[in-house]
């Protein structure tokens, strides 16, 4: 046989450049390592401790070494260890300081910013959720001058603006100088199990305080149009919005990373196929823009060489390290983007100066740095997702080298090069290319998992096309556009761009009706489980040869369970109940072994945020829920009502229950079988049954507060009342209707704990032994009313809000009598300032961004 064969050989550093050098690049790969490791376990803690205390820590321990041992390689590893620690305990706290004091809260103030980001703008929503009254636009500003209070000049805060007319949209612009009234709160997000950490992800970005502007009592005042990179992304916008194309809002979201104006159809589509990542501005399109640059550099560098003799090697590493700052730059440079420009610049240096680096140096190098500058950005799902990626590349491709066997040595060079012609490449190829993209598929599906609670089974076969399509036509065109903008051949770029972006849309529109779709799936639900998970997707990965690589696949087992039909994860057994932190609303979950039900869906926003969709149903997938048995909605105020058709969007329901006619009005266009709930009449699952207190009538609206369902949830000995927003008259004519109701393990509070329920009537009829206030930190309507939680405590209930401690979580086993209790901000992250000291809140649920 003859050629070029593929053999195993164990990866080794021999090859660099010596025995000596071998063990430098192993230490200095060792140390970056260790750097980064200490810099995630200070993020990891609870809670963080002094400087002088860790400092303190690490000195004695390296006097502890200096006597005993002097081991100079354990010295150097823990001094290393000790400067990433401390860098990230001064960068963490510092994180923490820079944010609005808790007493100020809700004040006023009078600003003078500057607009630093590109405004995103929406149609503004009224209380009808239809009627449009102009635009709302959301916009990141830096505070310039302050007026009296604790704000500091320099402070980064994310803001609203309601309702603006057409001339505020007009010089509402990066770069812009405003005299701003604003409302400020403190950064603080929903605390939920499986939902999206929007506190954490405020804080890694050095964020003071979010608020909206104010216009009730002072005018805002425009000060004058500044210059900047801002500006230049702005202008770049307004550019692509007026050119004759039609998917301005794809261009923009390739080329300035801004996805604010992209339909929820092209949203939804994407996500269903697999390939939503492409409009992520990530490694995969700045590997993709170094690419194009390179290969433009050596033209040019040819070029050159042509007309005066000599090709310049710099040329191409110059222009591709040009054109990823400049394209990181003008897509607002989010984390993602960062970390893949440092690590493609760690390999174009290396590239360069013609020094192999290794894969675990160059890996380590990249993610060194990526902690070095924000030392949380291991929260974040781009950052498992770009490095899973590239590590299960080098893994995959490790260890791989083309030797020749003897008898290839008597070849000649012209059958040498006639048996590595076009014929014999191409094959190669895209063999390579096929295995690339399984290895790619390979590492993100864990994250996807745990992250998303599901993976799109199509976009393997998608993803193959697609990536080329995007990297080798789409992108750059929109780069040669945005270079040769306000020319002919600029907008002649940008209108090809177009074109090929509605072929491939086209072509994805038609294969998600073809190819599997996404697929829900359930995250491991335990450490162990995902620490065997990631151990089996490494064996996947590793080059072919290694014994025993092929166990691998038994990581699908915990993934797919839901889907066979013996199950290998074994069922928690016993009742679960949810109070899910949904902001000043309720969302309750109760899931059984035969039965799953939701009583309320949270709150919609002014601006179509909704709980539904971004914090029930996320919740539910997470758990493994993948159909709601029952969907019940207590009444229809917007903080019970407004995420049901966000919710139903997500998952299904077999069937809904609200008061009167109000569930036919809710389940509009989702065919749903639909019932009033109304007293005297249950529904059951198992063992685990509901039995409906109130209202007594059918033919109601269910729009009024005292129109709520009110619900007795009963599972063996545990016992679980509902009450809506019902108010002290539903509260008397309750005890008169079942005055032999007996006490309650739980009470969720009526009415968020307003002074006009939670009459002693009621406490006195239900003697809950728990309560729960589901209500916003520190809002405007004061929930729950001081004198409602002087009640309670008087009879000893046990009280939780949501507004204090997060999602609340309740667990009665087969056999317990008492529930074991987790807190949402009991979990182990430093930035959760407000927890609940009590003996059953030991456990945080978990989390993740």
């Amino acid at each position: 046989m003859t050629g070029k064969i593929s053999v195993y050989k164990p990866f080794n550093a021999q090859s660099c450049s010596g025995l000596k050098d071998i063990g430098l690049l192993e230490g200095v790969t060792s140390a970056l390592w260790v750097f980064s490791l200490s810099m995630v376990a200070v993020g990891l803690l609870p809670t963080l401790p002094e400087l002088w205390v860790m400092l303190g820590g690490y000195l004695a321990v390296l006097l502890s070494l200096l006597t005993l041992c002097r081991n100079r390689t354990l010295l150097v590893l823990l001094c290393v260890s000790m400067f990433g620690a401390l860098w990230a305990l001064i960068s963490n706290q510092a994180a923490l300081e820079q944010r609005l004091p808790i007493t100020a809260q809700g004040t006023d103030q009078l600003l003078t910013v500057e607009v630093v980001s590109l405004p995103e703008e929406k149609p503004a929503r009224g209380n009808d959720w239809q009627r449009s009254l102009g635009r709302d636009i959301r916009f990141q500003a830096r505070v310039q001058e302050t007026g009296r209070g604790p704000i500091k000049a320099g402070s980064l805060l994310y803001l609203t603006w309601y309702r603006v007319d057409k001339d505020v949209l007009a010089r509402l612009r990066g770069n812009s100088h405003w005299v701003l009234p604003v409302r400020l709160k403190r950064p603080r997000g929903s605390v939920n199990p499986h939902t999206f950490d929007y506190e954490g992800w405020l804080l890694q970005r050095r964020v003071y305080a979010t608020g909206y502007v104010r216009t009730r009592d002072l005018k805002p005042q425009w000060l004058r149009q500044g210059s900047g990179l801002s500006f230049v992304r702005d202008h770049l916008r307004g550019v692509i919005q007026s050119l004759p194309i039609d998917h301005h809002a794809l261009v923009a979201a390739l080329l300035l990373g801004d996805r604010s104006g992209l339909s929820n159809t092209d949203r939804e589509m994407l996500r269903q196929t697999g390939t939503a990542h492409l409009l992520a501005i990530s490694g995969l399109h700045v590997g993709m823009v170094a690419g194009f640059f390179l290969f433009v550099g050596q033209l040019l560098a040819r070029f050159l060489g042509v007309l005066v003799g000599i090709s310049p090697r710099w040329l191409p590493l110059l222009l591709a390290l040009t054109g990823t700052l400049a394209y990181t730059l003008l897509a607002g440079a989010p984390l993602s983007a960062q970390r893949a420009l440092l690590m493609i610049w760690v390999l174009l240096l290396a590239w360069h100066w013609r020094r192999r680096v290794g894969a675990g140096l160059a890996f380590s190098v990249a993610l060194a740095l990526v902690l070095l500058i924000q030392p949380l950005a291991f929260f974040g799902v781009g950052f498992w997702l770009s490095f899973s990626a590239v590590a299960a590349l080098l893994l995959g491709f490790s260890g791989r080298q083309a030797t020749r066997p003897e008898g290839s040595a008597r070849l000649s060079g012209e059958a040498a090069n006639k048996l590595s012609g076009l014929s014999k490449r191409w094959p190669s190829f895209f063999v390579s290319l096929l295995r690339s993209q399984w290895l790619v598929t390979l590492g993100l599906i864990l994250p996807s998992v745990v992250y998303f609670s599901g993976y799109s089974t199509g976009g393997i076969l998608l993803n193959l096309l697609a990536i080329p399509w995007l990297g080798l036509l789409i992108l750059p065109a929109l780069m040669l556009g945005a270079l040769l903008v306000g020319s002919s051949l600029g907008h002649w770029c940008f209108k090809f761009a177009d074109w090929q972006l509605d072929l491939l849309m086209t072509m994805l529109a038609r294969a998600e009706q073809f190819l599997p779709s996404w697929q829900a799936l359930t995250p491991p639900q335990t450490s162990s489980l995902l620490f065997v998970s990631a151990l089996c997707v490494l064996l996947l990965v590793l080059p072919r040869g290694l014994p025993g690589r092929y166990l691998g696949w038994l990581f699908l087992l915990p993934l797919l369970q839901p889907l066979l039909p013996v199950s290998v994860v074994e069922q928690r057994q016993g009742l679960t109940f949810t109070a899910l932190d949904v902001g000043q609303g309720l969302a309750l979950s109760l899931h059984s072994p035969e039965g799953r039900l939701v009583f309320d869906t949270g709150p919609v926003s002014s601006s179509g945020w909704s709980a539904g969709n971004a914090i029930v149903a996320p919740y539910l997938s997470g758990s493994g829920v993948k159909v709601i048995d029952a969907l019940i909605v207590s009444h229809g105020d917007r903080d019970h009502a407004g995420g049901v058709k966000g919710l139903l969007q997500a998952l299904p329901s077999t069937r809904l229950y609200a008061p009167g006619q109000l569930g036919q009005k809710l389940a509009g266009t989702f065919n749903i079988p639909t019932e009033p709930c109304v007293a005297g009449e249950s529904i059951s699952f198992g063992e685990l049954s509901v039995r409906w207190l109130w209202p007594l009538q059918r033919e109601i609206d269910g729009e009024e507060n005292d129109h709520s369902c009110v619900a007795l949830v009963e599972w063996r000995h545990v016992r679980i009342l509902l009450s809506g927003d019902i108010s002290r008259s539903v509260e008397r004519r309750l005890r008169q209707l079942y005055p032999e109701q007996g006490p309650v393990d739980l009470l969720v509070a009526p009415h968020h704990g307003s002074k006009t329920s939670s009459s002693q009537t009621l406490l006195t009829w239900a003697k809950p032994e728990r309560v729960i206030f589901s209500a916003g930190f520190r809002h405007h309507f004061g929930h729950p009313h001081a004198d409602v939680v002087a009640r309670y405590r008087a009879m000893e209930a046990q009280i939780f809000n949501t507004a204090q401690s997060g999602a609340i979580e309740f667990f009665w086993h087969d056999e317990a009598s008492e529930p074991v209790i987790k807190l949402g901000r009991s979990a182990p992250r430093f930035w959760y300032a407000d927890h609940n000291g009590s003996a059953e809140a030991s456990r945080g649920l978990s989390r993740r961004e």
